[in-house]
């Protein structure tokens, strides 16, 4: 019986290889890969300053739709805040477990540590959602989250957003163009430009506008008079959907000027 070879990669396939390895470990699925046309992580991370994406190592051996669990270790000797965002998860409201495992002795704790200090609680959590967690330093922190109350569904949601180049100043005034680019018709809104301290400047109502479910562009022009003097530097200019119905995310619902 002839024995196949082993398979020898090159260098840049044991890279992707690690890559793929690195994201599904950390991340609860592969974010970005080449050829790739739809990210498939669960979650994604965001480090206060000075802390860094190396100061905590994370492990997410359970991710799926309705149910994630994170292990996570501070390699700092201080507290490390971190902002973990919801991707490839089902929204609605979660019950969030969070607590601690430490060896005994000089021995390390394993998967099999009982976790203990188990704090409770129950999150909104969806895609593009943040949760706020702090991890204490060079400790081994266990978190869970469960779905226990279905949300509505992306697929029965609007969507309205606005992009830089959709904002242009000309003199005293500002012309906004707002796109709906989600799965059902968008409710009447309004565009918002608020200076860097949060005080609004202007307003403008706009439209009920439908889906694109004809993959053709559905858009509504507005138009904002700038007051005088108004610095615009650091100002931000938002739309703000009407209605009951959430959106599918608010990550591209302001722009900063």
């Amino acid at each position: 019986m002839r024995i196949a070879p082993p398979i020898e990669l090159s260098f840049e396939q044991r890279t992707a290889l690690e890559r793929l390895a690195r994201q599904r470990s950390r991340l609860g699925g592969v974010a970005l890969m080449r050829n790739y046309c739809y990210p498939g992580n669960a979650v994604s991370w965001r480090f206060d300053a000075p802390a860094n994406d190396q100061s905590v190592a994370i492990l997410a051996p359970e991710a799926t739709p309705d149910h994630v669990k994170i292990i996570a270790y501070n390699l700092e000797r201080v507290p490390v805040t971190a902002h973990m965002t919801g991707w490839e998860v089902d929204p609605g409201k979660w019950t969030m477990t969070q607590g601690t495992q430490a060896g005994i002795g000089n021995a390390p704790a394993t998967a099999d540590t009982p976790v203990q200090n188990l704090e409770t609680r129950s999150v909104d959590f969806e895609r593009s959602k943040d949760i706020a967690i702090t991890f204490p330093p060079r400790t081994q922190v266990v978190i869970e989250l469960k779905l226990t109350e279905r949300g509505v569904p992306y697929w029965s949601r609007p969507d309205l957003g606005i992009d830089p180049e959709d904002v242009k100043v000309e003199g005293a005034k500002m012309t906004v163009t707002v796109h709906s680019v989600g799965a059902i018709d968008a409710p009447a809104s309004k565009v918002v430009l608020r200076d860097k301290a949060g005080k609004t400047l202007a307003a403008a109502e706009v439209p009920a506008l439908k889906a694109p479910l004809d993959l053709t562009p559905k858009t509504a022009q507005v138009t904002l008079a700038v007051p005088a003097g108004a610095d615009l530097k650091g100002a931000t200019v938002t739309v703000e959907c009407g209605g009951t119905v959430p959106e599918i995310t608010l990550m591209n619902n302001s722009v900063t000027l």
